[in-house]
């Protein structure tokens, strides 16, 4: 019964293969076109790449331990100018350089970068009119930064005021007096101002608004909406911290549930060093 069930298997798969007449024919291989291996020879490919040039490898390599080192001594200087006194020199100022054209801020910076200029201590960049751009920079910043800029010919505009009304250039305004293109500019200048505070980085920039509300640069309001999320209003801290507490009158820290929450255990101090009270109204 076995070699009749085998017997049958084989003629069921006789039926089922295809005649030779039926089946496909392969071309010979010789009609196949040889593939060619990838040339291994870079250097004809990219004869002027850099890593063909040992020299131009180390170079590279050289500039970014540069760099590294270069950030790493800012990183250490920004560290240890914090465990130092407050600087007699408190304050921030605009300086004010004339410009061919008006360039992205980011491609301003990198000119600065490529002269030595740490992008670090430019806290804000702007252009109040046409070729000029104006630099916030911290008081203890600029004599190195304005010794950098004479070393590579560059001159201060000192006479600039960014509101004096005849930096307005726009053809409308002609008609206006002196005095309405003033106080018109002095308005530019505080919406400047303003928005240059909201672009620096916490907490640098609470003590840039406190200077600049100082010089009345801006409003009284915008000041205040910047503070207030500094510091919180205290009843909303105690309204979070006076929620009413489930007492168990079993447990043994009965007294000190209780405790009373005073001031001091708020701390209110300003983390940026340069005053310790709380900012004007």
């Amino acid at each position: 019964m076995a070699y009749l069930a085998i017997q049958n298997l084989q003629n069921q798969l006789q039926t089922i293969t295809p005649h030779s007449s039926q089946r496909p024919t392969h071309s010979n291989l010789t009609n196949f076109p040889t593939v060619t291996e990838p040339s291994t020879n870079s250097k004809t490919q990219f004869p002027d790449a850099p890593w063909h040039n040992p020299a131009k490898v180390d170079a590279i390599k050289q500039s970014f331990l540069r760099q590294r080192k270069l950030r790493r001594a800012q990183r250490e200087a920004v560290a240890a100018r914090f465990f130092q006194p407050p600087s007699p020199s408190q304050g921030f100022k605009y300086l004010y350089i004339p410009n061919k054209s008006r360039i992205p801020v980011g491609t301003l910076r990198t000119m600065f970068r490529r002269i030595g200029v740490n992008n670090a201590r430019l806290l804000d960049i702007h252009y109040p009119t046409r070729n000029t751009a104006a630099i916030l920079i911290h008081n203890d910043f600029e004599t190195g930064f304005t010794e950098l800029l004479k070393k590579h010919g560059i001159t201060l505009n000192e006479n600039f005021d960014p509101n004096n009304g005849s930096i307005l250039e726009d053809p409308k305004l002609k008609s206006l007096s002196d005095s309405e293109r003033d106080e018109l500019a002095k308005q530019h200048q505080i919406t400047r101002l303003e928005r240059a505070v909201q672009h620096i980085r916490t907490p640098i920039k609470f003590a840039v608004a406190r200077f600049f509300y100082e010089k009345q640069w801006i409003s009284k309001k915008f000041y205040n909406s910047l503070a207030s999320d500094r510091y919180p209003q205290a009843s909303n801290i105690f309204t979070q911290i006076t929620a009413p507490l489930e007492i168990n009158p079993n447990s043994a820290n009965l007294d000190n549930s209780s405790k009373i929450i005073t001031d001091d255990d708020f701390d209110m101090s300003d983390d940026q060093g340069t005053s310790n009270h709380q900012p004007p109204t």
